[in-house]
């Protein structure tokens, strides 16, 4: 780049540096001294103007200007030379403010007006004077003036009044007469007396006092070539802003920062030194600290992101200035402020905002320098709604529960955050502190969700198994048990009674309930139960003299299809999933039973009976919504058994040898297609059952026992049918498995 456009670029940012700091000044104070100007023509005489914004800050960018400049002109440092014999303005301006000095310029070949031993006579006569200020606060040995302003009949004021001053309580307070400096002597209360000729006497009350004097910063927080005015005060005396030029201003080392006469701070390099201030008896020590210039906020949250928590709950934030290379810098002064504080809080020094009430709000930071940036805050409600208040699981399943906060209808506002998390069983389901829940073993377990403040929200976590069967295991009786393919060796006991049988399990389509077959309500007489998942709360659904077994559940888990004999043979029945509106599906002659409900629940497979329960059997179809069953299979050499459906639509059964030599068969017949075997087996097909998504195959088999060709020994299996592999659970000698269901 040229170098001429490099010094223009670097011209143009001071430029508008420069300018957007004096325009951003807002001028609060402005001290002129002296207030009034005697001169002979040509004599000169400088004012010394003091000027301050908002933050104490000196304005440097100082306007004079002379009413009559052919009487008196005024430099641009403000030296003021006499011309010809007058009387005139000057006028001084910082910012808005403007002060305006009278200047009295006399021949000097005549003599001021005076009388001898009093004040001289105003030219014009005086109605009315006053002192500013009416009074007057001071320390031992500091100095002050007051002002005496005269203004005439006619409402004008009028310059050139000599002033006579004097002390009425000289031991307490001083006067130099003619200039009216005013020094404080020792503590009390004093009283000056200022006469001016043809009008009346004025009376200015003193006070002197020896109180303690302070900073208006406990510390000063800078970069290089940054600036900074120190104010002393005096709390005691109305907070009242002492003169810099009546203190003594160092630093304890100028190679980190320097300190001129009028308290203005000028960062140098990176370091800590001590800013000292002495007068009127005391010392003050204020910290500087400089430091690498900030870069960047390294902030957390983000700002782009809205920051939603509940009433009651807090959040902690995080803000980091960092040097360009993203280095933390240490001790920067920042200012915090909510906007509306009564929907939340801040404190500073934790970090942390509280939310008090919903509404919403802004969380403001600013640090010296740069622009105040801010968060948008929105405090909620403290009502937390789970996506799934009832959801099952297998062990080693993860799920997040996926909480919002709601308004007054329930309707989701946003994510909620900042919950606790509590488990009733870790040994069922764990959560963690961002509410994933993790299945462990089978059982259930209460998943709590409470935020700050808010009423607390449950989830019921039911952890089932891979599969159900109805095992003898216990006492010679049927009960119902959840099996864990990573475990084969263990059976889960869900509905196990040493007194009574449970057998057909099926799981719900959402594996939150179990609905079975049991005679715990008769004996000897089956009827449908549901229970839940892990095998508490069960309601029984029927309560005919016949038998009713075998209930599956359609996929909207709305209906259950059972088979009863309440009709004197087995037939396939359905009922709304709380028992009621039972209605027959079939009436074959020979009967039917073992049902499975199609995926899109519009069909029911089940083995019948057409010529009576000894003769053939074949797999049939019907509609739910009922209809004339349909055969799917007609083979004269076997008998078709124990339909299943896939997610796929496929049917899959067992076929049934009427000739030793051949095996029993599970066949699976496609959209379409014709039927192809998944399984063939030496030993007898009891039951069987197929995964849903068609990955597993579960098998009961048979055969005689070794010691003993009357009984029958019974073997349970599973495959998995990508790879080939078997897993075989060992069972325990006489039990008998029957009902595998996933």
């Amino acid at each position: 780049m040229p170098k001429r456009a490099c010094w223009f670029r670097l011209i143009l940012t001071l430029t508008l540096v420069v300018g957007g700091r004096l325009a951003a000044q807002n001028v609060t104070e402005m001290y002129v001294t002296p207030d009034t100007l005697r001169l002979s023509p040509g004599e000169r005489q400088g004012l010394t103007v003091q000027a301050f914004d908002d933050a104490g800050n000196v304005i440097l960018a100082l306007r004079y200007r002379a009413a009559d400049p052919s009487i008196a002109q005024v430099a641009s440092n403000g030296t003021v030379t006499g011309g010809r014999a007058g009387e005139t303005r000057i006028l001084v301006q910082a910012g808005r403010k403007t002060r305006t000095v009278p200047v009295l310029v006399a021949d000097s070949g005549t003599p001021p007006p005076a009388v001898a031993g009093g004040p001289a006579a105003p030219s014009i006569p005086i109605s009315r004077v006053a002192l500013d200020p009416a009074s007057l606060f001071l320390l031992p040995t500091e100095t002050g003036r007051a002002t005496l302003r005269a203004v005439g009949p006619d409402g004008a004021p009028v310059i050139g009044v000599r002033v006579q001053w004097r002390s009425l309580n000289p031991a307490i307070v001083s006067v130099d007469e003619p200039s009216g400096l005013i020094t404080g002597i020792a503590t009390g209360q004093g009283l000056v007396r200022a006469t001016v000729p043809g009008g009346p006497v004025v009376d200015l009350p003193v006070t002197v006092s020896l109180t303690n004097i302070v900073a208006n910063q406990d510390r000063v927080v800078l970069s290089p070539d940054e600036l900074d005015t120190l104010a002393i005060t005096v709390p005691a005396q109305g907070g009242r802003r002492l003169n810099p030029a009546d203190l003594q201003w160092s630093t304890s080392d100028g190679a980190v920062a320097t300190v001129s006469a009028d308290g203005v701070v000028r960062a140098m390099a990176p370091g800590r030194a001590d800013l000292v201030v002495h007068g009127f008896l005391q010392e003050l020590r204020i910290p500087v600290m400089v430091h690498l210039p900030i870069a960047r906020f390294a902030v957390a949250p983000t700002l782009s992101e809205p920051v939603r928590l509940p009433v009651q709950s807090s959040r902690d934030f995080t803000l980091i200035p960092q040097t360009i290379d993203s280095l933390p810098i240490e001790g920067i002064p920042v200012t915090w402020a909510v906007a509306d504080t009564t929907v939340a809080t801040f404190d500073p020094v934790a970090g942390r905002l509280l939310a008090r009430r919903p509404g919403r709000t802004t969380l403001q930071f600013s640090v010296r320098g740069f622009v105040p940036k801010q968060w948008a805050v929105e405090v909620l409600p403290g009502t937390v709604a789970l996506a799934r208040t009832r959801l099952a699981l297998r062990p080693g399943e993860r799920i997040d529960l996926a909480p919002q906060y709601t308004d007054v209808a329930g309707k989701p506002i946003a994510p909620a955050t900042g919950l606790s998390w509590i488990t009733s069983n870790a040994d069922v389901a764990r959560v963690t502190p961002e509410g994933a829940v993790e299945a462990v073993a089978p059982g259930h377990a209460l998943i709590t969700a409470q935020a700050p403040g808010g009423a607390p929200s449950v989830a019921k976590v039911f952890v089932g198994g891979d599969l159900l069967v109805a095992s003898s295991r216990i006492g010679g009786h049927f009960g119902v048990y959840a099996l864990l393919a990573s475990r084969p060796e263990s059976l889960f006991p869900l509905m196990v009674d040493s007194t009574t049988n449970s057998i057909d399990p099926s799981y719900s389509p959402d594996h939150t309930r179990i609905a079975f077959s049991s005679d715990r309500g008769a004996p000897g007489n089956f009827d449908i139960f549901v229970a839940d998942a892990d095998g508490e709360n069960a309601v029984r659904l029927t309560s005919d003299r016949g038998m009713d077994l075998q209930p599956v559940w359609t996929p909207d888990g709305e209906r259950i299809v059972f088979v009863s004999t309440r009709s004197g043979t087995r037939q396939v029945y359905v009922m709304r999933a709380d028992g009621t509106g039972v209605r027959a599906l079939t009436s074959l002659a020979g009967g039917a039973e073992q049902p499975a409900v199609s995926p899109d629940g519009k069909t029911v497979a089940f083995a019948g009976y057409p010529g009576g329960r000894d003769g053939q059997s074949d797999i049939y179809v019907v509609a739910l919504d009922g209809g004339t069953p349909t055969a799917v299979t007609g083979t004269a050499d076997r008998r078709e058994i124990r339909p299943a459906y896939q997610e796929n639509g496929s049917l899959a059964w067992i076929a049934l040898r009427r000739d030793r030599r051949e095996p029993d068969q599970v066949m699976r017949l496609s959209p379409g297609g014709a039927p192809t075997p998944l399984l063939s087996s030496d030993q007898t097909l009891v039951d069987f059952a197929l995964a849903p998504d068609g990955s597993r195959l579960a098998w009961v088999s048979s055969h005689p026992q070794d010691h003993n060709p009357d009984a029958l020994e019974f073997t349970f299996q599973w495959r998995t049918l990508s790879s080939g592999t078997d897993t075989r659970v060992r069972l325990l000698p006489g039990e008998r498995i029957t009902s595998p269901a996933f």
